[in-house]
């Protein structure tokens, strides 16, 4: 283990400094595939800056894959902290299933993304000081079982083939 992996240090501020161990064989890290994705930058451009603004814009956008990849990776960094109202406004869009009401090629992988970034936005809500209403609670344990048949249609529907045919 000692040759292939080393400690590597990223100074992300003047008060912030992550340690993490890199391996020989491990992929992109967190960081980098954050500071590398297209979207994020444009939106650093553009003057959105903190994580909330950049959630509000990527929200808008989330039936596009490269926006819900970019609100993934938002929500899974570690360093971000976002507000209770931006939290719950992207669990409200997460869980809403009525964009999965076709069925393309990239369905299965949509519905993966989408179901990770829900989880995502999951743990950065039990690490936040605030409480869900009841009627939200229901409400997202509700669409489970929505996003649950969901995924039993596409797996149905992609052994099946989707092409038009089927009708």
């Amino acid at each position: 283990m000692e040759g292939s992996s080393n400690l590597s240090q990223y100074n992300l501020s003047d008060n912030l400094e992550i340690n993490y161990n890199v391996t020989s064989s491990s992929k992109l890290t967190l960081r980098e595939t954050t500071f590398n994705n297209r979207i994020l930058l444009k939106l650093e451009e553009d003057e959105f800056t903190t994580p909330d603004e950049k959630a509000k814009v990527l929200i808008k956008e989330i039936s596009e894959l490269e926006y819900l990849y970019s609100l993934k990776l938002l929500f899974e960094n570690p360093i971000n902290r976002f507000s209770p109202k931006i939290l719950r406004d992207s669990l409200v869009a997460l869980s809403d299933p009525d964009s999965f009401d076709y069925y393309d090629v990239q369905s299965v992988a949509r519905l993966e993304l989408h179901l990770r970034t829900w989880v995502a936005v999951l743990e950065q809500i039990c690490f936040t000081q605030m409480r869900l209403s009841k009627e939200l609670r229901d409400k997202v344990y509700n669409s489970l079982s929505r996003f649950a048949e969901i995924h039993r249609k596409t797996t149905r529907v992609m052994q099946e083939g989707i092409d038009n045919k089927k009708l």
